[in-house]
């Protein structure tokens, strides 16, 4: 009795519970259509390499979607196919947990821790691999249905069509394309900005992509010591960076550029915002601005001698 509840389980498991949790993935994430919420490991990893955080989404969404199909289409191949999907997750969900991430990238814009994600990966994994063992009906056999295959293959181009159809960066919101702010030089045209803060040190900073795109910067950054804070309205982390060290009279002029997300800047969660002596500048929404703030640069006479993600705790550029 014990190994027919056992072969029940992972049947479960291989037919319905894996590919609907993989399917619900793929659609939150085509959904959202953001590069913005991928998992922090591969954001981490690819970007530097100059890989298209774009196609990654895309093609994340379609191998899910693939895999789904499979499993459906192909009942035979749904134990090794599941099991080589979950298993792929794992280093990823690792990743993720190493580096604090706050959600698992793996459900688009809704926020998964990702050790919970990794918990329940595991767990289907070890229950394909374990129980699905021996199973009759999980076995592979020695041929595959030709129409079974051929709908496999449909679907995987079905997927491919849907998933390459986003646009790159997801769609504009309206709130975005109506907004004030409007920068001087064309957005990028991926809808995501991934900075990469060693290759600004030592480059002219009006030079810099980044630069054209912030409204309402000051015009004596070339000449003498500036800082720019990059500050979320709704960061704790910010406020607490500005509470240590910008408040009162600043020994070196500060402008603070509020970085929004995609849709426009929060209204709900906002911070005090302590530096009156700051400078006031922003980045228009409509794109995914990859910039963990609070960051710091520090200018000197135009050029950048350091650029940072900081912390009240780790106030690199502010002496440097």
């Amino acid at each position: 009795m014990r190994e027919t509840v056992g072969a029940r389980v992972a049947i479960v498991l291989a037919r319905v519970v894996v590919p609907v949790w993989l399917l619900t993935g793929a659609l939150l994430k085509l959904a959202d259509g953001s590069p913005r919420h991928l998992p922090v490991a591969l954001i981490q990893w690819l970007g530097p390499l100059g890989i298209d955080l774009g196609f990654v989404l895309k093609f994340s969404i379609v191998v899910e979607l693939t895999v789904v199909g499979a499993m459906w289409l192909l009942p035979r191949l749904a134990r090794p196919v599941g099991i080589a999907m979950l298993a792929s997750f794992l280093p990823v969900l690792i990743g993720d947990v190493a580096m604090g991430a706050s959600s698992c990238g793996c459900f688009g814009a809704v926020q998964v821790p990702p050790v919970v994600t990794l918990v329940m990966d595991v767990g289907f994994l070890l229950g394909l691999w374990l129980l699905g063992r021996g199973v009759e009906k999980l076995a592979t056999p020695p041929a595959l249905s030709t129409r079974n295959v051929v709908a496999t293959g449909l679907w995987g181009l079905a997927s491919c069509a849907l998933a390459f159809g986003l646009h790159a960066g997801g769609p504009l919101a309206p709130a975005a394309a109506a907004g004030p702010a409007t920068a001087a030089a064309p957005l990028p045209p991926d809808g995501y900005y991934l900075p990469e803060y060693g290759g600004w040190i030592g480059q002219r900073w009006s030079e810099l992509p980044i630069a054209g795109w912030i409204v309402g910067a000051p015009s004596d950054l070339d000449s003498g010591q500036h800082l720019l804070l990059f500050y979320r309205k709704d960061c704790e982390h910010c406020h607490a960076l500005m509470e240590a060290f910008f408040v009162g009279e600043l020994a070196v002029p500060t402008t603070a550029v509020a970085v929004p997300e995609r849709a426009g800047f929060p209204t709900e969660g906002l911070q005090p915002f302590p530096c009156n002596s700051c400078s006031r500048a922003e980045l228009p929404a409509g794109v995914d601005w990859f910039l963990k703030t609070p960051v710091l640069v520090r200018l000197d006479d135009g050029f950048v001698r350091c650029a940072a993600e900081v912390t009240a705790d780790d106030p690199r550029c502010i002496y440097e």
